[in-house]
């Protein structure tokens, strides 16, 4: 994908000319604007021709009253293969639940409970009709098209050219509640990763204002954002390739248009919360840059304080509530380390260094990381909202709402680490107050890279330095406590993979019971329940079947997902919460026989994922940027790879993703050097899309090779046998076959008696970990 030409070369083109058709199902890809520029919206060549610019999504009109031509190929695939499941609908609605207790689909509740269970509402995701690899995606019924009415109307009263909507809260979380899902909520797109562009037509005199959607997301997401958006958006696939256009490039440019088209100051709006200031700033930089290169432009960044997503919600749909529900303290058995610890470490390490003496945090892992407590705020993440200030005297004031959820016991504690209570929405006030004081005394303010806008606005005398938090990359170092507890974490979760393995197994092949995608994310979850210490998934699980396991997040819905089909790939990717550790796993099965292209591919993730699990590497000398290439070295060569990157860092009993190190492409990733102590995801994958996709996931940490080596190897924490029928010996090396069978010993050694002898998740495990 192309970046679009600067705004200053072209005369004056439509808003609508960025836009060309690539003719997938419903959003469309931002191509050159050197190619789209010359694409009119009222094309020329006569009303039955297609439109060059054409947004039309299945089962919806397009602006030009056309049906997508994709709509005609489900309608013929439907009349052609009206009898290919009929079986999977009379069966879907005729099995009984596997988990009759469970109801997903009641109100959001979070996931640690007194009786964990998962109580989420499962996304809605797309059925694949995947009996072949020509089959065609159907992607959600879902019109925006009044949503984005209502928001531009919103703009256009507050001279808005564009509106931003992040997918972030405004304590910068990957995951966040219901009631901050701003951005699914105005385009459909349920993935965790992307942003929402809206631009408004600030010269059309049109009593509806018209404009144009923006999706950008990360190669995770490609498909299911195809799936999702409407013909109402367009997709931006950032860091597709070295062309690929960023959403902030993509914003300005729009605005850079807009300003061209009307000779008007076009203003960019946002929620100050939602970005960070660090954002803020390259975004002003951008505005420069293009406003140097043609100063007739007029663009200027603004801050909407009432946040315009929140104010139409409630014309579609109730509005969620923020709950601030209870929160616990972690004992120190399970964290290793007290609170004044880490405070002093803190004060030692960074604030004595840089001179300050107050610091402000706004990430929630971090506070609970550094408070040693956990809340219940964020379902799959033990967090609870809150804003916290550090003197350098150790004095604490937590911010947060609720104050009666906290116990007794707890408010004690609290006294202990001199920590301070205060409402949630008085941080503004007071950090205000604090900076002024502050600037009396010609000190400054210590602030983080997450800190977001209206934190900065709110430094009146912009005393304020900021840097990578330092809680951020002490949380990455696990100390032995919490290590030991994710090796237990992981024994006790490969547990319930292999009891759930094996089970599946039996249903399909055995008993040739059918089973759904959501049946048996479900019977997964009931095995973890019986689990010491469970108290909850680390995130939604991902049960996918032949096409869907090409969609790399997918989730399977309550109603409609596919019934497994043992002849096809079956992908679980899936993790728990215990109070000792936070797990994630990846394993990629076949159930009959895979195909010899299935089998190459997922030994060739394979030998990376191997790879990488052997490395050695000396201790804080390399970053995870520089050593992904060990993962993917295998596919290269076949001139395949994968969008995702290779690992991500992982909390003790916290997010399952944390951003302080990791293994990949992205910027994130050579950041900081990997460390003794660092805990780690290896998954490595291949996704053939509309077919099937692959990916093995262990997880790993940093350990020195000998006693005070500065040399550290990976070991791996793990313990769930691969599947070896997708395993082609002849393409592996006898290092490699001897790690396998090394690793499939162990894992024996460590379950056969955990299992009733001669049963048949006994009889499974010892097939699935008998030598190569």
């Amino acid at each position: 994908m192309s970046a679009v030409t600067n705004a200053s070369s072209m005369a004056k083109p439509s808003m609508f000319s960025l836009i060309t058709q690539n003719g997938i199902a419903g959003a469309t890809t931002i191509n050159d604007a050197s190619q789209g520029h010359n694409n009119k919206l009222n094309s020329s060549n006569g009303g039955n021709s297609r439109c060059n610019n054409c947004t039309c999504s299945p089962g919806l009109l397009s602006r030009n009253n056309r049906r997508s031509s994709l709509y005609l190929r489900r309608m013929m695939s439907t009349s052609s293969n009206s009898n290919l499941h009929s079986h999977s609908h009379n069966n879907r609605h005729g099995i009984p639940s596997l988990n009759s207790n469970s109801n997903p689909s009641s109100p959001k509740k979070s996931f640690i409970t007194e009786e964990p269970s998962l109580l989420s509402s499962p996304v809605s995701s797309p059925n694949l009709l995947d009996d072949s690899c020509n089959n065609i995606l159907t992607p959600n019924e879902h019109n925006t098209s009044l949503r984005l009415e209502k928001l531009r109307n919103l703009m256009k009263d507050l001279d808005l050219g564009i509106y931003i909507i992040p997918s972030e809260d405004e304590h910068q979380s990957e995951y966040t509640s219901i009631v901050d899902q701003r951005r699914s909520f105005i385009s459909g797109f349920s993935g965790s990763a992307g942003i929402a562009i809206i631009t408004r037509e600030i010269s059309s005199m049109n009593e509806k204002p018209e404009g144009l959607a923006f999706l950008a997301t990360d190669g995770r997401y490609f498909t299911q954002a195809t799936n999702e958006l409407d013909f109402n958006w367009n997709l931006i696939k950032l860091n597709n390739d070295s062309n690929s256009l960023s959403w902030e490039q993509c914003t300005i440019d729009n605005a850079a248009l807009l300003s061209l088209d009307s000779g008007k100051l076009v203003n960019i709006g946002i929620d100050p919360k939602l970005i960070t200031f660090n954002e803020i700033n390259y975004l002003n930089n951008l505005i420069n840059k293009k406003i140097e290169e043609n100063n007739k432009l007029k663009i200027k960044l603004i801050p909407i304080r009432d946040n315009l997503i929140d104010k139409i919600w409630n014309e579609f749909e109730e509005k969620p509530i923020r709950k601030f529900n209870k929160i616990f303290k972690l004992d120190d058995k399970f964290t290793g380390e007290s609170t004044l610890s880490k405070l002093n470490r803190l004060n030692l390490n960074y604030f004595k260094k840089l001179n300050i003496n107050t610091m402000i945090l706004n990430s929630l892992d971090e506070i609970s990381w550094l408070l040693n407590l956990r809340g219940n705020d964020i379902d799959y993440n033990p967090l609870f909202y809150s804003y916290l200030i550090i003197n350098d005297s150790n004095n604490l004031i937590l911010y947060t709402n609720n104050h009666e959820r906290f116990s007794n016991d707890l408010k004690n504690y609290l006294i202990e680490i001199n920590c301070k209570l205060k409402f949630y929405d008085e941080i503004w006030f007071d950090i205000r107050k604090i900076s002024s004081n502050l600037k009396i005394e010609n000190k400054k303010l210590l602030l983080t890279n997450d800190a977001n806008w209206k934190m900065i606005n709110c430094i009146i005398g912009k005393n304020f330095i900021q840097i990578e938090s330092p809680i951020k990359l002490m949380k990455e170092i696990k100390n032995s406590i919490e290590l030991n507890g994710q090796i237990k974490a992981q024994i006790d979760d490969g547990y319930a993979l292999i009891k759930f393995f094996s089970w599946l197994e039996n249903q399909l092949i055995k008993k040739c019971e059918f089973i759904t995608e959501f049946d048996a994310s479900m019977k997964l979850l009931e095995i973890r329940k019986e689990l010491n210490n469970f108290k909850g998934l680390s995130f939604e699980t991902i049960s996918s079947t032949g096409s869907n396991s090409a969609i790399i997040h997918y989730s399977p819905p309550k109603f409609g997902s596919e019934l497994i089909d043992p002849n096809k790939i079956y992908l679980c990717d899936s993790g728990s919460q215990f109070l000792n550790g936070t797990t994630d796993t990846t394993r990629t099965l076949h159930f009959s026989e895979p195909s010899n292209e299935e089998i190459e591919n997922y030994t060739l993730v394979l030998k990376g994922h191997i790879a990488l699990s052997n490395l050695i590497i000396p201790n804080n000398h390399v970053t995870g940027f520089q050593i992904d290439c060990i993962a993917r070295q295998f596919l290269w060569n076949k001139g395949l790879d994968y969008s995702h990157g290779t690992g991500h860092g992982v909390d003790s009993f916290g997010p399952v993703h944390s951003s302080g190190v990791g293994i990949g492409f992205r910027d994130y990733c050579n950041k900081n050097k990997l460390q003794k102590g660092n805990l780690i995801s290896n998954e490595p994958g291949y996704y053939k899309p509309n077919c099937y996709g692959i990916r093995i996931e262990n997880m790993v940490y940093l350990k020195e090779i000998s006693e005070n080596s500065n040399y550290l190897k990976f070991e791996t924490t793990t313990k769930v046998p691969y599947c070896k029928k997708l395993i082609n010996i002849n393409l592996l090396t006898n290092i490699e076959k001897k790690w396998i069978n090394d690793y499939h010993e162990s894992i024996w050694k460590l379950y056969e008696n955990k299992f009733e002898k001669k049963s048949w998740e006994w009889n499974w495990l010892k097939r699935e970990t008998s030598p190569l």
